[in-house]
């Protein structure tokens, strides 16, 4: 008489499968281990490089208020002097924020558990206001940052502004630090049905077609962008991404016809 599929369910195990069972635990539990391992090595990594890029431009911003101290300063100099100092407090607390928003982001929160009012947000005070605090970061290769006009028949989208703001200002940033001298950074946009496209264009380090895929990923930094400047994160576009994904919009980065390096954010308005 066959054996029952109840009969086969009340089977005691053989101690073959409970030691195939047990190897299967012990595999996964390894490779838990391996990940959080990794994790943590990667937050380490990431706390000790945000810590290290916030000295510079504090160790500058304190010289150059040694140097305001020295009566023999001409009004010009000293006006170029408070120029840096108004640059690197940009970049110092462009990095603060990008630390605050890491762990929130990493817990994969949806707009509704981050907890933050949604508003409706103009894009082009919005781009015009952050052209404004990162124009100093251009100001020794004359990078100039442009906001076209037609930013400003966009609609608002819907957004948390804060989280907003810092998608574009991971944008601007990276666009200015690898612009080429006397080059513009173009900021536009296209409307499309319920959505607004945003575009930042610069002229400098090409985007390479291998790199595309990999230039959102936590950490990344192309070769290109390592050789010309050696400090970096690798976690600003990265941030934004998850932003942006956290909006339900796309983002995507891409070189044109006119080799410039375009940044495109889709928002829903």
């Amino acid at each position: 008489m066959p054996k029952s599929s109840n009969d086969e369910q009340n089977r005691p195990a053989t101690r073959e499968e409970l030691e195939a069972r047990v190897a299967s635990l012990t595999k996964k539990l390894h490779e838990l281990e391996v990940r959080f391992s990794q994790v943590d090595r990667e937050r380490i990594e990431y706390l000790q490089n945000v810590a290290h890029q916030l000295v510079a431009p504090l160790n500058a911003i304190k010289w150059h208020i040694e140097n305001l101290t020295n009566a023999r300063m001409s009004l010009e100099r000293s006006k170029k002097v408070l120029r840096s100092v108004y640059s690197q407090a940009t970049i110092a607390v462009h990095l603060a924020k990008n630390f605050a928003l890491m762990s929130n982001l990493e817990a994969d929160h949806s707009l509704a558990q981050l907890q933050e009012p949604v508003e409706s947000v103009d894009l082009y005070r919005l781009l015009v206001n952050l052209a404004d605090d990162f124009q100093p970061l251009g100001w020794d290769k004359q990078v100039h940052i442009s906001v076209d006009e037609s930013l400003k028949k966009a609609p608002p989208v819907l957004a948390i502004k804060n989280l907003i703001a810092q998608v574009f200002s991971n944008i601007i940033e990276n666009a200015v630090k690898y612009s080429a001298k006397e080059t513009t950074v173009r900021i536009s946009s296209e409307l499309e049905s319920g959505a607004v496209r945003v575009l930042v264009r610069s002229r400098g380090i090409r985007l390479r077609a291998e790199d595309r895929a990999r230039v959102f990923d936590r950490g990344f930094r192309s070769p290109d962008a390592r050789n010309s400047h050696p400090a970096g994160t690798g976690f600003g576009l990265y941030i934004a991404r998850k932003i942006v994904e956290i909006h339900d919009g796309e983002i995507m980065a891409y070189t044109d016809p006119q080799d410039c390096t375009v940044f495109e954010v889709l928002l829903d308005t």
